[in-house]
């Protein structure tokens, strides 16, 4: 299990330092973009991918139809703090969550995204971007995700998908939940 600090908002560097430290761990072959997407996810979770539930459904009988290999965990927290997780799709896959409860709890966690919201995640993200620089900054395209990345922000958006690299090295198939409603998911 991923250790996560309390509120990343009052994160302290060496609270940082170690989330970096972990995500890139993790996933030594991601990209920039990579992490941003986890990061993002954590500080602003669903909201951008739910319209309703029968379209999220929709959406993830689609994907599962399409999905082979499943990473190894069934909840990820994710950082600042962990109040946020992936829920791994192979939880439907292998019967041990119905479609319906798994899209339920999906559309329970998402919130509204704000401007405020925004402007907040980018106050943090060149704190992030700087303990990421410090730890790795060899990754591959380091520089184009940096400024694809910084472009997005300019234009008020967040939301990034995950690279092909990290897609076809890590088969991700999750979706964002909060970690309150994982919990009732698992018991």
């Amino acid at each position: 299990m991923v250790l996560f600090i309390s509120s990343c908002k009052k994160t302290d560097n060496s609270s940082l330092s170690l989330i970096v430290k972990q995500e890139i761990d993790r996933y030594p072959a991601q990209r920039l973009v990579d992490i941003y997407k986890t990061f993002f996810q954590g500080y602003l979770g669903p909201a951008h991918l739910i319209t309703d539930s029968n379209s999220a459904a929709k959406y993830i009988e689609a994907e599962l139809a399409q999905a082979e290999i499943f990473e190894d965990y069934d909840y990820q927290p994710l950082p600042p703090d962990g109040k946020l997780v992936r829920a791994n799709l192979k939880l439907i896959k292998d019967g041990k969550i119905s479609l319906e409860d798994f899209t339920a709890a999906f559309a329970k966690s998402a919130k509204p995204v704000s401007g405020i919201d925004i402007e907040n995640w980018k106050a943090q993200w060149p704190k992030i971007l700087a303990e990421i620089e410090r730890q790795k900054s060899n990754m591959p395209n380091f520089q184009e995700d940096r400024d694809f990345i910084e472009s997005l922000l300019e234009k008020n958006e967040y939301v990034i998908h995950h690279s092909d690299e990290f897609i076809e090295k890590y088969n991700p198939h999750y979706r964002v939940m909060s970690a309150e409603q994982a919990k009732f998911l698992s018991r």
